[in-house]
């Protein structure tokens, strides 16, 4: 079975497949942020997705990666575009289980395992035993990694949630997220300890999608499922094709006259670079962000650049940039295919050299 194949690359309990345009879609078809709980999101990058699926009502968003943001967060007031009238919330003991004694219902704090402006990479083994502490279900977005670069179970998640382009390289005909939850006993002889959090996680997801290996699948269809099967045969080798040339083109980026920041946690100039060698395995992961020369707008370099890819489906074999924030902004992100990096390359450096040595009339 699919989901049983699924499972073992994440080292899971189970996985299900859901269709779902991205991950906190998924989240909310499925209603697991009830209108008691809270949701605590490090994802900047994809503020919007988050505020329309849930409203902002129980959701509030720390200011960075660490366990700290993440505690502060928890209690802070509802975001600024709340309209209801939940209070702030005072500081306290946050308990999963005791419903009667905490002020959620539950707590759920979601991270990506690289994602955010800047491609941060949170240490998620000290972000998960903050959030065992607090009561928090810890829900990663692995969709950036892929199960190739990154085991957020492995390191102390609850929940795993993975967009499935890439895995499909590019070829699904609608959108779709796998999620996977954690065992909730883990460790061996005397270290084997049970996970209360993560037995929690799998009855709220087998309520709602079946038991383990279920045949519920949201309406993801057959053939999606079959392009699935098809990608995760190729998955390692494409993965690495894909991490070893954004650490190319990031190389090459940082070393150019005319770009003035790129963020890529392969760089030992990336504030997550230590973090990453820890987190991450085989690589840095498949993306780069990077800044335009002062006056140069993402769109209007995108268009110049002969190969930017911006038409090409998410996750697939070509390499594929776009507009961070928004055409008018200056920032680029970068997804590396399995195309000749240096082809990129050489397109980058050519629209870099006519932006700022443009040839004389």
């Amino acid at each position: 079975m699919l989901a049983r194949e699924f499972s073992r690359a994440e080292c899971a309990r189970a996985s299900w497949f859901v269709a779902a345009r991205n991950v906190p879609e998924a989240i909310a078809k499925l209603g697991l942020i009830g209108p008691s709980d809270r949701l605590v999101v490090r994802a900047n990058d994809f503020a919007d997705a988050f505020l329309r699926s849930f409203g902002s009502r129980s959701l509030t968003f720390a200011q960075d990666v660490t366990p700290e943001a993440f505690r502060a967060a928890t209690w802070a007031p509802v975001h600024p575009a709340a309209t209801g009238s939940m209070e702030p919330r005072e500081a306290g003991h946050v308990s999963y289980a005791d419903g009667a004694g905490a002020r959620f219902d539950r707590v759920f704090w979601f991270v990506n395992s690289i994602g955010c402006r800047g491609l941060a990479v949170p240490d998620l083994r000290a972000v998960a035993e903050a959030a065992r502490e607090a009561g928090a279900m810890l829900l990663v977005d692995n969709t950036v990694a892929s199960s190739f670069c990154c085991q957020p179970l492995a390191l102390g998640a609850h929940v795993v949630f993975e967009a499935l382009d890439r895995v499909a390289e590019g070829r699904l005909f609608s959108k779709a997220v796998a999620i996977s939850v954690a065992r909730d006993v883990v460790g061996k002889g005397r270290k084997q300890h049970a996970e209360p959090l993560a037995h929690d996680a799998y009855c709220l997801l087998a309520q709602r999608l079946g038991g383990e290996f279920s045949q519920v699948r949201f309406n993801v269809a057959e053939d999606d499922l079959e392009r699935i099967a098809q990608g995760m045969e190729t998955l390692d080798a494409r993965m690495q094709r894909h991490m070893d040339n954004a650490r190319v083109i990031a190389e090459y980026l940082a070393a150019s006259p005319f770009v003035p920041r790129v963020a890529y946690p392969g760089l030992k100039s990336h504030p997550c670079h230590e973090t990453a060698a820890r987190i991450l395995q085989h690589g840095f992961g498949p993306a780069l962000d990077f800044e335009l020369p002062y006056g140069v707008t993402a769109g209007g370099f995108l268009k110049r650049c002969s190969r930017s890819g911006r038409s090409y489906a998410a996750g697939g074999p070509h390499t594929r940039m776009s507009a961070l924030d928004g055409d008018d902004g200056h920032y680029i992100r970068l997804f590396a295919g399995v195309d000749d990096p240096l082809d990129i390359v050489d397109s980058l450096d050519q629209a870099m050299r006519l932006y700022c040595n443009p040839p004389h009339a």
